[in-house]
């Protein structure tokens, strides 16, 4: 029997398009029981089931329909997104990844990927794919890719290459904003306005609200009072960020209490779920790693971490800053390596667990750990070149031993400031770091004080060697502070460092703003316009505190 002209598949296509899925159903079993390999009426008749509900029959078409087709990216590309759309993301990202192995030239599979990477954050990685998928899509195709590539360049603080980017984009509101949004980063604020006019003007016919980057742009250097103003007049249901954004304005102007009002309610519009038990066990796990464990030796061939430990919100960011103004520390910014070795650490102990590294066939673990987060920091750039590279991942202190297993004599910078400031500018601001902590004050604070008493506990029993820098000290007496961590690295300190705020490189964090700026101290003691509010939560933190040496 001959197959179904296109006319009819178009025709059951459309059917399902209009919303008349059920009756294209009928149709395709008739047709597909004497033509079940054939692609297009599988194509159909996955998204009629899909249409309809049919979840497991959507499925096995588009599985069928792979093996019918096995060398066509497309059916491939459908499997995956259908699988990402009904929360399988790793079971998509599996369908991507094994279509790059068959068809290494498949633009939909390497933008899938990418985009994946992205989200967690791996973004070298991510932007190797989509540049990739660029490369291999039709022209056509393209401009879905590019502010996907474009995001990517930002979050990576990649600025140029941004800025670049949005001005080889044929002219659309895609890459206006992508001009604004890199513009604003960098604090070039007559290129974010002007970028943002033409951003404005795309917008409006599209329907598009564009009004929280304007408030962002407006809020640059002295026009902040005006952007206060909108957003003042906004209506209550708003979106979270633009609660944060005006929080944190209102907070400028003296408004304390209806800044933090903002940013409970701007919180607990982006919240995502954070598991406290989860973390509890993992942190009671942690404080039981072995002392006494053989570290693995130094490598000379190649760059070495220099890990910068702390809560978000703690001075990370400042502390890479000042490092990587020296000619021979190069900026890693937040990396993904311990949580990976973490994972890979797992899983070569097994059942074993730390202990095993006592037991003569685990004694060249060590080094394995070393080399494959050397590796990985290989893959981003980081290891030649120079002396040093940064980590500066948020929390990274919770993996000390491990770190320390595979780099015994790398400095280990741990920043602290007042605990009660950390957790205001928590609240200020969205981040994920934590497990998600960050969207209630509560959990921040038990998150805070758990990792606090972790540190102690590795401070305790297996002096992991940290050198301690109290933000306070450093905004107080920048050249003192610079010259201990300097010491402690084992560089001389470069001149370059006490003019950190000079440098061209872009810190892709929420603070990326203050660190442009010489080293002040107006966010000292934050805190006490909020002390009412944070009042419930001092108990909480009261030994974080006293280890570090503050009071409320």
């Amino acid at each position: 029997m001959s197959a179904p002209s296109q006319t009819a598949i178009e025709s059951l296509r459309n059917a399902v398009l209009a919303g008349q899925a059920a009756e294209a159903r009928r149709h395709l079993v008739a047709l597909m029981a004497t033509h079940p390999d054939d692609a297009d009426l599988l194509d159909v008749a996955a998204g009629a089931a899909e249409a309809c509900g049919d979840m497991a029959a959507a499925e096995r078409h588009l599985r069928h329909l792979v093996t019918v087709v096995p060398h066509a990216g497309w059916a491939r590309d459908e499997l995956a997104h259908f699988l990402l759309r009904h929360g399988r993301a790793e079971e998509a990202e599996a369908v991507a990844r094994a279509t790059l192995a068959d068809m290494p030239d498949d633009a939909a599979a390497h933008a899938f990927v990418g985009q994946r990477l992205a989200l967690r954050e791996a973004l070298p990685e991510a932007i190797w794919h989509l540049r990739a998928a660029v490369r291999h899509a039709a022209p056509g195709d393209r401009a879905a890719i590019l502010p996907e590539l474009g995001r990517a360049l930002l979050r990576s603080g990649r600025l140029d290459d941004a800025r670049a980017l949005a001005a080889a984009m044929p002219a659309s509101f895609e890459a206006s904003a992508l001009a604004t949004e890199a513009a604003e980063q960098a604090g070039d604020a007559d290129a974010a306005a002007a970028a943002f006019a033409r951003l404005r003007t795309l917008a409006a016919p599209l329907g598009r609200d564009v009004s929280l980057l304007g408030l962002c742009v407006l809020a640059m250097a002295d026009r902040w009072r005006e952007a206060l103003a909108q957003l003042d007049r906004l209506p209550g249901e708003v979106g979270g960020g633009a609660l944060l954004l005006r929080g944190r304005l209102r907070e400028r102007a003296g408004r304390h209490a209806e800044a933090w009002a903002d940013f409970v309610a701007g919180k607990a519009r982006l919240a995502r779920p954070h598991d406290r038990r989860a973390a509890a066990a993992t942190f009671a796990t942690l404080a039981r790693w072995p002392a006494g464990l053989r570290g693995a030796a130094v490598r000379s061939d190649v760059a070495q971490p220099i890990f910068v430990m702390g809560m978000p919100r703690s001075g990370t960011t400042l502390m890479e800053q000042i490092l990587s103004a020296h000619p021979d520390i190069r900026a890693g910014g937040e990396l993904p390596f311990a949580a990976e070795l973490r994972d890979a650490a797992a899983a070569m102990l097994g059942a074993e667990g730390p202990g095993g590294l006592r037991i003569a066939d685990r004694h060249h673990l060590p080094a394995l750990f070393r080399d494959l987060y050397l590796a990985r920091a290989d893959t981003h750039g980081l290891t030649q070149g120079v002396r040093f590279f940064t980590d500066k991942m948020p929390l990274n202190e919770v993996y000390t031993p491990l770190l320390r297993l595979a780099f015994p004599a790398a400095p280990m910078i741990l920043m602290r400031r007042h605990p009660l400031d950390v957790l205001v500018s928590m609240m200020a601001h969205d981040m994920t770091h934590g497990g998600n902590c960050a969207y209630r004050l509560d959990d921040a604070a038990h998150h805070l004080a758990a990792v606090s008493a972790l540190v102690e506990r590795y401070r305790e029993r297996l002096s992991p060697g940290f050198t301690t820098v109290r933000y306070e000290r450093l905004v107080a007496d920048g050249p003192t502070e610079i010259a201990r961590v300097m010491a402690a690295v084992g560089l001389a300190q470069d001149a370059a460092q006490l003019a950190f705020h000079r440098q061209s490189r872009h810190a892709p964090t929420p603070s990326h703003a203050q660190v442009r700026e010489p080293l002040h101290t107006r966010s000292v003691e934050r805190w006490r316009a909020h002390a009412s509010a944070l009042a419930p939560v001092v108990p909480v933190v009261a030994a974080a505190m006293a280890w570090d040496g503050y009071e409320a």
